[in-house]
């Protein structure tokens, strides 16, 4: 095992209160909401789906070829709010679903409601998401276990596997696509480790090998049909499903965002299994490239709806070209933006290198939440950089597809709900870590943890205070490692100055750990070559982005020019928001024309801007939203 430590189960790590913990302090609100948006007749996930292949309702199918997995995404958010609360209600509720699913699976194993409900037949297209599907399955199956010590969907799970094993053992080059959304590679991988089968993982192995092989294919001659259709070579190979280049060749992030921060996390857990040198080399040089060239400063990963690939694919939901990263039309679909940060935290954990740590906080702040309100009721697809009220994006097509000046509650791609809920509810299993000879604490929040060697309890409001206390109320001789992250310019651990990367202590019981992240308030700009934001400035405290919104302020935010050498006041407005830190940034605001060219001006007033954290954008009245303002 090449990890350095496994993500904690929520058996031994609850939050308890601070910025995470309040996010869903809600949860019968968030679930029913959910449910309702899940029992509709026109959403595209929908649960009746499993009573009908069971058996139990005479209805027919509806939803998109993604509803069973969006399905499994939201039980398996169930899961961690049971783990979280005990609430025997969530519990029955998932016990119901669960005994659905098992009787929906057929005797050979294989399970899709929307192709065994319809007249679609196995692997015919890539679009249909069996594997997707399947993926999701296997994860819910691994967090039913842990929840409620019931091995049903295990068994539903390891019959699924050995089926898919005798269908892609062979390589067969008329499936080599089939992987489309692969998140069939992560849930293999949950999966052997909790069976011990090898060929789970080994079956994962395999479809990270066929990713790009019909590419090297199409070299030789071999065309496939670019609709999608079964062909001899199996499907169109392009950057769009990262099947152009095998992907211990890539060099760089390309193609849907989504199916790649998938495919990506699922060669890091194959790495994890294998050790196998050549892959983790791929994987960092395309995380490089990711990171310096296709991502927002908010963690949002895909620029464009519609677009072509370095090397000519036509995309969608995709990264963009190197630094191709407009604002107004950023397209930042939210699972994209948290399997970021998924794959940034598989990373951390098979190198040890907090770099990865701080990218997937970063994300987490930021775009990785800015899909739902503060609720967790309503939701973004498409997390843009600037809104402007009285110029809405025109119109539910081509670049513009998915964007809304509302959030909402049921859609034809409902994707993005479950993502959200199975992240924030189950996050206290990224918090903290555990290797063979120490507890890593990847995340602050206020969390308690407890096992076999160790019991400890945080507690913070990070990240709008400084200030992390974490105390040992159980533990003899024992190794603890913290992460500090690199934007703190003067980190400290109970008085003495501490350095960026993994700090390291031995505690013993009755040990206290006083951390403290200075949050300076710091202006940042972005590389040049991002024509968007070339002579711009955005606002950062912490890991957190800053926006400022109309409603809080008397100017056109198009109006507003910031200082970057005078002083910013920080302030915590308990009431505001959820409880968020806001800043007043000195700023000058200079009246501006409506022509499309004119001279420049600079004579104006000085003022202030009320800034407030991104991710809470959208959530009062209607108005403008911006995160990059011009230098005064």
């Amino acid at each position: 095992m090449a990890k350095k430590f496994e993500f904690a189960s929520l058996n031994n790590s609850k939050l308890t209160d601070g910025f995470w913990g309040k996010r869903t302090e809600n949860y019968e609100e968030i679930i029913d909401s959910m449910m309702d948006a899940l029992l509709n007749p026109t959403n595209s996930a929908r649960l009746i789906n499993f009573a009908i292949a069971a058996g139990e309702s005479d209805e027919k199918f509806f939803g998109a070829h993604w509803s069973d997995g969006d399905c499994y995404k939201f039980l398996e958010g169930c899961c961690y709010i049971y783990q979280t609360t005990k609430d025997e209600k969530v519990k029955d509720l998932v016990a119901k679903y669960a005994d659905l699913i098992a009787r929906s699976q057929e005797e050979d194993g294989y399970i899709c409601t929307q192709i065994t409900l319809t007249d679609k037949g196995r692997w015919e297209r890539y679009g249909f998401h069996e594997l997707y599907n399947m993926g999701h399955l296997f994860t819910f199956a691994v967090a039913y276990l842990d929840a409620f010590g019931d091995d049903l969907l295990i068994g539903v799970a390891n019959k699924l596997a050995d089926y898919l094993y005798e269908v892609f053992k062979s390589y067969p080059k008329e499936l080599l696509n089939f992987g489309f959304n692969p998140s069939q590679i992560m849930g293999l991988c949950d999966l052997y480790h909790v069976t011990g089968i090898e060929k789970q993982y080994q079956l994962a192995e395999i479809f990270v090998n066929m990713r790009g092989m019909s590419g090297e294919m199409e070299k030789d001659g071999i065309r496939a049909d670019p609709t999608g259709k079964v062909k001899k070579a199996g499907n169109f190979a392009t950057d769009q499903n990262q099947s152009l280049v095998p992907l211990r060749k890539e060099t760089m992030a390309t193609g849907h965002a989504v199916t790649s921060s998938y495919l990506y996390s699922g060669a890091t857990e194959v790495y994890a299994i294998t050790g196998e040198a050549e892959l983790l080399v791929a994987l960092e040089r395309i995380y490089t490239d990711l990171i310096s060239k296709r991502i927002y400063i908010t963690g949002g990963t895909n620029a464009t709806f519609v677009g072509h690939s370095e090397r000519g694919s036509l995309t969608h939901e995709s990264h963009g070209t190197a630094y191709e990263l407009p604002n107004k039309i950023a397209y930042n679909e939210t699972c994209a933006n948290i399997g970021a940060a998924m794959w940034a935290l598989r990373m951390l954990q098979v190198t040890e290198d907090t770099k990865y740590g701080d990218m997937a906080e970063r994300i987490m702040y930021n775009a990785g939440i800015s899909g739902s309100n503060l609720e967790l009721t309503r939701y973004f697809y498409s997390n843009p950089l600037t809104f402007k009220k009285d110029e809405p994006i025109p119109g539910e097509w081509a670049q513009y597809k998915h964007k809304s000046s509302r959030r909402w509650h049921t859609y034809t791609c409902w994707c993005c709900p479950p993502q959200l809920l199975r992240t924030i509810a189950g996050i206290g299993r990224w918090v903290y870590g555990r290797g063979d000879d120490a507890l890593y604490v990847n995340m602050f929040t206020s969390c308690d943890y407890q096992d076999e060697h160790m019991e400890i309890k945080m507690t913070t409001n990070y990240p709008y205070e400084e200030k992390i206390v974490i105390e040992v109320t159980r533990a003899t001789n024992q190794k603890i490692k913290i992460r500090i992250p690199a934007w703190c310019d003067a980190p400290a651990v109970n008085g003495d100055a501490v350095t960026a990367g993994y700090f390291e202590a031995v505690v013993n019981s009755g040990d206290i750990l006083n951390i403290e992240l200075p949050m300076r308030v710091k202006f940042m700009q972005a590389n040049p070559h991002v024509e968007s934001d070339r002579g711009m400035v955005c606002v950062m405290r912490g890991p957190v982005v800053y926006a400022a919104e109309g409603v809080d302020n008397q100017y056109s935010l198009d109006e507003m020019y910031l200082y970057v050498d005078k002083p910013v006041t920080a302030t915590y407005e308990k009431d505001l928001l959820g409880g968020v830190v806001t800043l007043e940034v000195m700023a000058k605001h200079i009246e501006q024309q409506s022509d499309l060219y004119y001279e420049v001006k600079t004579q104006g007033e000085d003022t202030t801007l009320k800034m407030i954290p991104y991710y809470a954008w959208a959530n009062r009245e209607l108005c403008d939203m911006n995160i990059w303002f011009a230098k005064a």
